[in-house]
């Protein structure tokens, strides 16, 4: 490929309406993600998108599957699209940007009048004693950078605005090359875990191509549940992480919006149940353990049976985790209520409740380099708007000329000019009175 053909590449990934053109793609293919369920099964597509009745009239499993709309920010062309914008960013702010810089770090003079009329805020004043150092001395206090040659004057202010774009490419790059790592190294595990269990991540939700699964031991040490006027208020899981020897790494209370981290890999407090009871004999003191069984329609209530002494069967109800429970006969007639410890016979009481914990557990390493990037763009955005100054001061034989320009905040420089016109103005008839006196 000759040297025109790099150029017309480069002019097209630097270019403005190409940019916005793969940004348009990214939003329209990610929305796409939005709408359809992603990391389902085959048979949740086949059902919910089927070819006899397809969404929209043409959206079905078939075609979900083809073009990867069932796992979109993982397929090859979604994922070419954010290396596309990653290329015309860097491209950008190789061809345009940098330039832009170092031109705004160079120094050079106007020497025409006619510059100066071009410029959108010129003057022209008459010399007289003082004037130029009273225009170097204001131009200081104002934080412009001042250059100097001869009767050539020429300052600037607000540097950082022309850094900041440069900034705000580096921060989208960090972003997408974070959620493309992300992507193929990520993992999300449910577990409903009884109390004293240790356990490995196994139920896998969902899991990136190029993830690894880490190898750590937790053990659930507690669950309760606090209740406010006898309705939840919250639910707690004390969790330890142990080594291979079982050695406590860390321990900490989980609870919603308080989850433990460790090594990246986050355990967030999602759901509870209860698994069992635990009965005990009171002659043998021997312990059995009973399923608990969700009823259907109600939220968070559970049902078990018991034989008595009398080889009657006996239904046990149990509503949330308060350690009481409603007992009715066989025929379904309410006996009684009773609590935790109480003797349901003669020989048999219950000693204890098996609950068990829900903990969702995530794990993403792209994370802090996303968090990065998104600080580092809030932070550069809004230094982007701040507004680069530039001052021309050229003396000939009888005036004075200065000019200014800025590329934002025209109207504030406007009003900024002309206060210092008028200070200047104000320090040179000060200088001549006290010229004057002296003489």
């Amino acid at each position: 490929m000759n040297h025109k053909g790099i150029n017309k590449i480069f002019k097209l990934f630097a270019d403005l309406k190409f940019s916005l053109f793969i940004l348009f793609l990214i939003a329209l293919t990610s929305s796409i993600g939005s709408i359809i369920e992603q990391d389902e099964t085959l048979q949740f597509y086949q059902t919910n998108y089927s070819v006899e009745n397809p969404v929209y009239g043409f959206i079905n499993w078939k075609l979900i599957l083809f073009c990867g709309f069932n796992n979109v920010y993982t397929t090859w062309w979604f994922l070419l699209l954010l290396l596309l914008l990653g290329i015309t960013l860097i491209t950008c702010s190789i061809t345009r940007q940098f330039p832009i810089l170092s031109n705004s770090k160079e120094y050079f003079f106007k020497k025409q009048k006619m510059s100066f009329l071009k410029l959108p805020f010129s003057i022209k004043l008459k010399n007289s004693f003082f004037l130029k150092e009273s225009i170097v001395k204001r131009l200081q206090t104002k934080a412009f950078y001042i250059y100097q040659y001869g009767n050539f004057i020429y300052g600037f202010r607000g540097l950082i605005g022309r850094i900041s774009p440069i900034l705000v490419h580096i921060s989208l790059i960090l972003i997408l090359s974070g959620s493309s790592w992300g992507a193929f190294n990520n993992f999300k595990a449910q577990e409903i875990l009884p109390k004293g269990e240790i356990f490995h991540i196994q139920n896998l939700i969902k899991v990136g191509k190029r993830t690894k699964i880490p190898d750590i031991n937790t053990r659930i040490n507690d669950f309760w549940v606090e209740y406010k006027n006898e309705r939840i208020y919250q639910f707690y899981s004390n969790v330890s992480i142990l080594d291979s020897y079982g050695n406590e790494l860390k321990q900490q209370t989980l609870s919603v919006n308080n989850p433990l981290r460790y090594k990246n890999i986050d355990f967030y407090q999602s759901d509870w149940n209860l698994l069992g009871i635990r009965v005990q004999d009171k002659f043998s003191k021997q312990l059995y353990e009973l399923p608990l069984f969700t009823l259907k329609g109600a939220n968070k209530s559970w049902v078990t049976w018991l034989i008595n002494n009398n080889n009657e069967i006996q239904t046990l109800v149990f509503d949330q985790l308060q350690y009481k429970f409603t007992t009715y006969d066989q025929n379904g007639i309410f006996l009684k209520n009773s609590t935790l410890g109480e003797a349901l016979t003669p020989n048999l009481k219950i000693v204890d409740i098996i609950p068990a914990t829900g903990l969702q557990i995530k794990y993403d390493p792209s994370i802090p380099l996303i968090y990065l990037g998104f600080g580092l763009l809030m932070l550069t955005a809004l230094l982007s708007y701040l507004p680069y100054t530039q001052i021309w001061i050229f003396k000939e034989n009888n005036n004075t000329w200065i000019g200014s320009t800025t590329n934002r905040g025209k109207i504030n420089l406007e009003i900024e000019f002309e206060n210092l016109i008028r200070t200047i103005e104000e320090d040179l008839k000060q200088n001549i009175f006290v010229y004057q006196l002296k003489s």
